[in-house]
């Protein structure tokens, strides 16, 4: 619970220099004291930071499955789900690189049906569809795989004691 400091009223004369010295002492240890505890927070989330990242290896490693991108591993009366996900973002260069090459093949039909005009193009949301329909030579084929990037986002740790425990539920039964 954090302390709640009142800020006295003034005082009616000027403070005496021994006054000032104690004030300015309390206020110097209580800032010497935040400096330390940061520090000691600031460790504490690097230590954290490390552990986390061997217990989501200890998961990935030898956790079973969990859900379709997260992994469980078992303990007594812990279990640590480590979830795995992707992301895919569109890279607008390889996009306007695969538009002009349609453009250049003579596929402005299709390209009409693959994008949205507005001032940057974006796939439509049946793209797919159509392009799996669409004959594309290896070319087209390889300049439209490179619109997509995906790539792995940090994963995911959680790390809860278990409702009941293994060894009370076999105790209990």
């Amino acid at each position: 619970m954090p302390t709640i400091v009142r800020t006295p009223a003034l005082p009616k004369t000027p403070p005496l220099p021994a006054e000032v010295d104690i004030r300015a002492e309390a206020f110097h240890r209580i800032e010497v004291e935040l400096e330390e505890k940061t520090a000691a927070i600031a460790m504490l989330k690097k230590q954290l930071s490390e552990h986390e990242f061997e217990l989501i290896d200890l998961v990935r490693n030898f956790g079973g499955p969990h859900a379709q991108k997260s992994k469980i591993l078992h303990g007594i009366a812990w279990e640590m789900i480590a979830t795995f996900s992707q992301f895919t973002t569109l890279d607008t260069a390889a996009v306007e690189r695969f538009r002009l090459a349609l453009v250049k093949a003579k596929k402005v039909r299709l390209l009409k049906r693959i994008f949205t005009a507005d001032t940057r193009y974006r796939f439509s949301s049946s793209a797919a569809e159509i392009v799996k329909t669409q004959t594309l030579s290896p070319k087209l084929m390889a300049l439209l795989l490179q619109c997509w990037v995906t790539g792995d986002k940090k994963p995911s740790l959680d790390v809860r004691s278990k409702k009941k425990p293994a060894a009370a539920a076999a105790i209990s039964a």
